[in-house]
């Protein structure tokens, strides 16, 4: 038997459904003054039931009433069966058919029909009655659902309707857990002395005292202080448990119904959903390109704007795909998440449907890839629902958590999946990630374009800057991301990168006449010079090709001590050579016997002597310098072996 079982009553006002709720639990879901003087349920009431095998299930109570009808969809995230409610005197009734409309649109299957106040009709209304049922229930959801006779204020067929809903509770099988937990917040309010307090059905996952949640739309965290499932402290809340969370780090102003709480991080408001959605046989309305409609989602109802897929509209009784976009706010939900459309004005309810992609871009209405792709996400491929994903979420790199957060399948699944499309070379594996082949096509097409651009542009300069490539590549790529990126490139021979410069791969610098003879003025210049560094500005007046030479041949044959002076790099190695032995030998050296060994002036000496420190070949500790613990990692000459 399923141990997290939800129930939800459904039907229309004044059917019985909160004092029959009474009749089951003896719990009053009336709980405001405005419900108890208007006789009606206004807001979602919760109750449970302990069924004879010991079974305890939630119940939510959801109003009847007409303009109530967004906090009657709030209630059904979870929902496992439905108790559908009729009044004996009065049949089916206009509610009733809505209730019912909406529960098969937000794919409920498991009905019970509670025939109520059964003792205030004769037995041949009664008879009527069923049979008016049967009749009106024929080709809906509810056509095979048992008919329980009820009167919940002489309890009359109350055990029956406790074996039915033992019975039913049987076979449904429990919520999976191996997603991140999420609950959807239908009521928030505080108690002194416990401060804040949400509740909602866990959707997904599981919660235990001490975590950490994330709030949404804020984006801020929360931890789990204390948690009751039916109104007893409990350590753990499972998939498909109504859930009170008493709250830290968060205050009751700061959350309201509708916000959603979540153990992952990762979740993205949208602005845009794509859905397939299906139009009520009976709708007054098709649905039009760009109709404003109510979207009735989680415990939230927002404006949106709806955008055919492939088509015009979609007529009373079809099925089609659609764009939806927010008017003012943005919205948290998932893939495979359910949902109601209603009309702005007047209210009626005309469509619902499931999420195919909670974070789509925008679509052209006709270009088939976009179509083809929706179709399948519908049919629910695994396969191409990882490689449609992959090609077209935004960051580089995917993990498998990632992929099973968003499409919800198990994770034997994805493996199967993945493993199928690496060996097809659709996607690849890194050890960041999974990245689709033709994303990473088109970042090394525009890092090769952007590398050539810059080579013809300098063609004396060994590469871009890792900074400006990665500012003119893409400003909003983590780091992380673009190192795994240049990474892959070079494995993939696209390009190289020497001393924090990236240059395209098969690129070399070549020098003109002139330039090779600029090359030799500067290179001769500094070898005389030997120990002492050469001024830039002195080296620039030997010839107007001298700052383009310099610039190409930086770290190779010249090294920049300063942005003001230079020195050859043979003899920069020579003087390190030097200071090696002399550690070695003495144990530290310092500036005036370092200055006598090169018999170069002090400030030269220190010019050296500071830049081996920057290069972690010295370090210096007070008057005197040993050599840096990390001395083998200069690369210049043979210095290991001479050390």
């Amino acid at each position: 038997m399923a141990r997290h079982i939800v129930i939800g009553t459904a039907g229309h006002v004044d059917h019985g459904k909160t004092t029959l709720v009474k009749a089951l639990t003896g719990i009053d879901t009336d709980t405001t003054a405005e419900e108890k003087k208007r006789g009606l349920t206004i807001n979602l009431g919760f109750a449970y039931l302990d069924l004879p095998n010991h079974t305890r299930v939630g119940i939510v109570d959801v109003p009847g009433h007409e303009r109530f009808i967004k906090n009657m969809v709030a209630g059904l995230p979870g929902i496992n069966m439905v108790l559908l409610v009729i009044d004996a005197n009065e049949g089916v009734m206009p509610q009733t058919r809505e209730h019912l409309d909406i529960l098969t649109l937000l794919g409920v299957r498991n009905f019970l029909i509670v025939l109520t106040k059964i003792d205030t009709v004769d037995r041949e209304l009664r008879e009527l009655a069923v049979e008016d049922i049967r009749e009106q229930m024929a080709h809906t959801a509810a056509a095979h659902a048992d008919i329980v006779e009820t009167d919940a204020v002489t309890g009359q067929g109350i055990p029956e309707l406790i074996q039915k809903i033992q019975a039913m509770a049987g076979k449904i099988l429990d919520a999976a857990d191996n997603d991140a937990a999420r609950l959807n917040i239908d009521r928030v309010f505080s108690i002194k002395g416990f401060g804040t307090i949400v509740t909602g059905t866990l959707l997904d996952g599981r919660v235990s005292v001490g975590n950490e949640l994330w709030a949404y739309p804020g984006s801020f965290r929360v931890r789990v202080r204390n948690i009751q499932v039916h109104e007893q402290n409990e350590s753990v809340a499972e998939p498909g448990q109504r859930t009170a969370l008493n709250l830290a780090n968060v205050s009751k102003e700061q959350l309201v119904r509708g916000d959603v709480l979540c153990a992952s991080g990762d979740l993205k408001p949208a602005w845009m959903l794509d859905v397939k959605i299906r139009c009520l046989d009976h709708s007054p309305v098709p649905v039009r390109l760009w109709d404003r409609l109510r979207l009735l989602v989680g415990t939230r109802e927002v404006m949106v704007r709806a955008v055919p897929m492939g088509t015009d509209q979609i007529q009373p009784g079809e099925e089609g795909f659609l764009q939806l976009r927010m008017e003012q706010e943005q919205i948290i939900v998932k893939a495979r998440d359910r949902f109601i459309l209603r009309t702005f004005s007047p209210m009626h309810t005309i469509a619902g449907g499931e999420i195919l992609d909670a974070n789509p871009g925008k679509h052209r209405r006709f270009r088939a890839d976009v179509l083809e792709r929706l179709k399948a996400q519908e049919d629910g491929n695994t396969d191409e629902l990882v490689a449609d994903f992959l090609r077209h979420t935004a960051p580089l790199f995917t993990t498998k958590e990632t992929l099973s957060s968003y499409t919800r399948l198990l994770e034997q699944d994805i493996d199967a999946a993945l493993e199928q499309l690496v060996t097809g070379g659709i996607i690849r594996k890194t050890a960041l990630g999974y990245m689709h082949e033709r994303v990473y096509g088109n970042w090394r097409a525009r890092s090769l374009q952007l590398l050539l651009e810059y080579h013809k542009k300098y063609p004396l300069r060994k590469g871009m800057p890792v900074g400006e490539f990665r500012a003119r590549l893409s400003r909003e790529m983590p780091e992380k991301e673009l190192t795994g990126l240049l990474c892959i490139l070079a494995d993939d021979g696209i390009c190289r990168m020497e001393n924090h410069a990236i240059a395209a791969s098969h690129f070399h610098i070549f020098f003109t006449p002139s330039q090779k003879q600029a090359r030799q003025k500067v290179e001769e210049t500094l070898d005389r010079s030997g120990y002492t560094p050469v001024k830039i500005s002195e080296l620039l007046s030997l010839d107007a090709q001298a700052a383009a030479v310099i610039d190409a041949i930086k770290d190779d044959t010249v090294l920049f001590l300063t942005s003001e002076y230079i020195i050859s790099r043979i003899w920069y190695e020579r003087a390190v050579r030097l200071v090696c032995r002399y550690v070695q030998e003495r144990g530290t050296i310092e500036l005036a016997g370092f200055r006598d060994s090169i018999q170069a002036g002090r400030k030269a000496s220190l010019l050296l002597l500071d830049y081996m420190d920057a290069q972690h070949i010295t370090k210096r500790v007070g008057n005197y310098r040993t050599l840096d613990s990390r001395a083998g990692i200069y690369q210049g000459s043979d210095i290991e072996k001479e050390v």
